[in-house]
């Protein structure tokens, strides 16, 4: 028996060991951060926390005071306050003045055939469309479907409030022309998930009129009684106004220990214009900055972690209205801001709606590693938030387990994401300002601007994890000295490795996909591929040296980790010639001898265009100062004339180290619609001629 104990024994000890080696041994099973700091950022941060800070700004839409117009809003004093609670001096700067449409109130009734009250702005704010003007009509109401000029052609809209399932918006000009005196739109973009959502619409232009918006289970019920044929007359009384008030902007710095150091940025979007409240868009990005300065700041004051050597610096802003002055008045603190990180909608229940945590990249034009040390504690993040099933044993627990009381204990599900716009980072990956940043969100997000993203569809484990890992990150890059900067660097030269090998896979797929016309051209594409994605590696290892400039150990590492890359693509290139060469035959034709280079091509290659001083010295939006003079003259003010990405070809001009076929290969390996290189040597010429570039 002591024999069978002991071979039993060994042989779970056996398992146990194969089990451990599986789980240590899957990819990304490390962290950029020591096992201690990121304990101790798991244990002090708080989903919880992050959830109530939602509930006390945004526990449902609602009209906005007068007051909060003339003095400061709810939400920016709430910040303020809150970090002064941490000890944190919390600032509120005023970046210029701005108009906002408000509502006042709106009743919408049934006066005949029968009396009841069909829609209230006091009941739910979202039920008057921003934009709505005065009004006091008694009216009958006219269905009118879709409201296409040929549906509005056939009927008699004259003094009348028109009903429709198409947006209010969409409907404006036309229903006015013909005479209707206001809108009843009961659109939503899921009807069939969710009857009860209204959008967050609006009306614009000169066309002044109102618009209510219904939920489509109250929208059909009228729909149906007016297609029966129901004579319904109505009252609607609409008062609105225009208020003037300040560009609102709170702030806080963790201050590091070098105050000639560079700075790291955060930025979530408080507010998105002042009508509309959300608590996943966006006062969960808001609601996780506040919890990540919390947490950095409470393990320094305690002593747990050390001071950063750099400064962290926390915005809250209004979606880009707010975040473009903030950026136009702060250069001086731009210009020493080495990164950001942008939190636009990370709060969401994931499992609940079919969603990922999506961490987006920068594009090629602003290549960088915070993209890496995004990746990396995203990685980490889902590893360790996982259980485990292994030959012979099973570890059904989570390694490092990220939960919170009241949230989930669902998997993290995550994705690394490819470039996203239309959020506040975009003002920071401008040409005019360089600074690199990322975004976080959370999508698929099926309650996305309507009057259901509410409290109950964020999920306080989520908003752990995403204060989890922008901590690290604030904390990896604040805090990271020669040997830090060391391993981003061993971060990015691997992972690096991995994307041009992915890049591979995809060319030699092409490649074996191709027939004997398309044969050449695929395989040029897979040379060209390979040229980009190479030097776009290489861009990023040098954004490294930032983090220990006067280092030479350093400025070794990365150039001994750019030969190892060079050597892997001259070994891919091997690759696509050896398997054309394999392929050719199958097709009837002959493997090509190496890149043969157009005229065109040619030529692109000698000219290297380099962004001039003006461009940062104008900032944000540099571009949008070009004349439309200039522009017409270069065709560039006609939809055949402009480029498709425009901003992208500009900042790969930054540092002059890019060709312009090197520009052209980095559209090529970043979007499906990459412009010509006519049109891209087109637009340079005229950035040239406004004095942005020199070639």
């Amino acid at each position: 028996m002591k024999f069978f104990n002991k071979v039993l024994t060994a042989a779970f000890a056996f398992t146990a060991l194969q089990a451990s080696a599986q789980n240590y041994t899957t990819p990304f099973m490390h962290s950029l951060l020591d096992e201690r700091t990121y304990d101790l950022i798991v244990g002090e941060s708080s989903g919880d926390r992050a959830y109530n800070y939602i509930m006390d700004i945004a526990p449902y839409e609602r009209d906005r005071a007068h007051a909060d117009y003339q003095g400061h809003f709810f939400e920016s004093e709430y910040v303020v306050n809150k970090l002064k609670s941490f000890g944190i001096d919390g600032k509120l700067e005023i970046v210029g003045q701005t108009s906002a449409w408000d509502g006042i109130s709106a009743s919408l009734w049934e006066v005949q055939p029968g009396l009841k009250k069909i829609a209230d702005y006091g009941d739910l704010a979202a039920t008057l469309a921003s934009g709505s003007s005065n009004a006091d009509v008694t009216a009958e109401l006219v269905w009118i479907g879709a409201g296409t000029d040929a549906e509005i052609s056939k009927l008699d809209l004259n003094g009348k409030i028109v009903v429709t399932e198409a947006s209010g918006g969409s409907v404006q000009a036309r229903v006015i022309k013909a005479g209707a005196v206001g809108i009843v739109s009961f659109n939503s973009p899921r009807p069939l998930r969710d009857p009860l959502q209204i959008p967050n619409s609006g009306l614009r232009g000169n066309d002044k009129t109102f618009c209510f918006n219904l939920t489509p289970r109250d929208g059909h019920v009228l729909r149906d009684r007016l297609r029966r044929g129901e004579k319904i007359t109505v009252h609607a009384k609409v008062e609105t106004t225009t208020e003037q008030t300040d560009n609102e902007v709170p702030t806080c710095v963790i201050k590091g220990s070098d105050p000639n150091a560079e700075e790291m940025l955060f930025v979530a979007h408080l507010f998105e214009g002042y009508v509309k409240l959300g608590a996943n868009d966006n006062i969960s990005g808001g609601a996780v900055l506040l919890e990540v300065a919390r947490t950095l700041q409470t393990l320094i004051d305690r002593g747990e972690i050390a001071q950063p050597k750099r400064s962290i610096r926390f915005i809250w802003v209004n979606e880009f209205s707010g975040t473009t002055p903030w950026a136009q008045k702060h250069k001086d603190i731009l210009d020493k801001t080495i990164c950001g990180v942008n939190l636009d909608m990370v709060g969401l229940w994931l499992s609940k709606d079919g969603s990922m945590y999506c961490g987006h990249r920068t594009l090629m034009g602003n290549p960088h590693f915070v993209n890496d040390v995004q990746e990396s504690f995203f990685h980490y993040m889902g590893h360790t938030n996982k259980g485990f099933v292994a030959t012979g044993l099973g570890r059904p627990d989570a390694l490092k387990p990220v939960y919170s009381a009241t949230g989930s204990r669902d998997p993290f599900y995550y994705s690394i994401s490819a470039h996203y716009g239309s959020s506040d980072h975009e003002v920071f990956n401008d040409w005019g300002v360089q600074v690199p940043c990322t975004i976080q969100n959370t999508w698929p997000d099926s309650y996305y601007h309507t009057s259901m993203d509410r409290p109950s569809i964020c999920d306080p484990t989520q908003l752990h994890r995403s204060a989890v890992i922008c901590a690290a990150m604030a904390y990896t890059i604040a805090n990271a000295d020669e040997k830090g900067a060391i391993s981003i660097a061993s971060e990015v030269a691997s992972n690096a490795s991995k994307r041009m090998s992915v890049r591979l896979a995809d060319d030699l797929s092409g490649l074996n996909k191709a027939n004997a016309e398309s044969f050449a051209a695929q395989y040029k594409r897979a040379h060209f591929d390979q040229d980009a994605v190479l030097s776009n590696e290489k861009a990023t290892l040098q954004s490294v040296l930032r983090l220990a400039p006067a280092s030479a150990n350093l400025k070794a590492y990365v150039t001994s980790l750019t030969t190892s890359l060079q050597e892997k693509s001259a070994a891919f290139h091997k690759e696509i010639d050896a398997a054309a060469k394999a392929i050719a035959p199958a097709l009837g034709t002959t493997a090509p001898k190496g890149v043969a280079l157009t005229d065109a091509e040619k030529k692109a290659a000698k000219i290297f265009p380099r962004t001039t001083a003006k461009v940062k010295e104008t900032g944000y939006g540099v571009t949008r100062t070009i004349s439309r003079d200039l522009q017409q003259k270069y065709g560039l003010t006609t939809p055949q004339g402009r480029l498709s990405h425009a901003d992208d070809v500009a900042k790969l001009t930054v540092g002059g180290i890019n060709s312009i076929l090197d520009i052209k290969k980095m559209q090529d390996a970043q979007f499906p619609d990459a412009d010509s290189l006519d049109k891209i040597m087109n637009y340079l010429e005229m950035l040239k001629e406004a004095g942005l570039v020199t070639f």
